[in-house]
């Protein structure tokens, strides 16, 4: 798995690539956590993933409480329909934001 952090003003936006399962979740937490360390406003863009395992899942949630906690923003963006309907199966699309495009996750930040 690939990770590709970018900087939009205090926004950080993460573009991992591949698939977040049980073999790439640590290190995908390992780069999310560093990410939170220094952005409390995140962005990460699902349009390159594949496919999404409940590891990866726990990795998104841990990643927004910890976010929450700080007073930061999670917002999730971009996801194929396949994996919107994981995030829709497993109740995190209640919990969670989560928008179509990028400009409109964007935009959450802009308010």
């Amino acid at each position: 798995m690939e990770i590709t952090v970018k900087k939009d003003s205090d926004i950080t936006i993460v573009y991992p690539v591949g698939r977040i399962d049980t073999s790439t979740a640590k290190n995908f937490e390992e780069g999310i956590m560093k990410v939170i360390q220094d952005s409390q406003q995140v962005i990460i863009s699902f349009s390159n993933i594949s496919y999404i395992s409940s590891a990866g899942l726990r990795v998104i949630l841990v990643a927004g409480k910890k976010i929450s906690s700080m007073k930061g923003q999670l917002v999730l963006t971009e996801m194929s329909e396949k994996i919107h309907d994981v995030f829709k199966m497993s109740g995190f699309d209640k919990i969670l934001k989560i928008y179509p495009t990028f400009s409109e996750a964007r935009g959450v930040f802009d308010k």
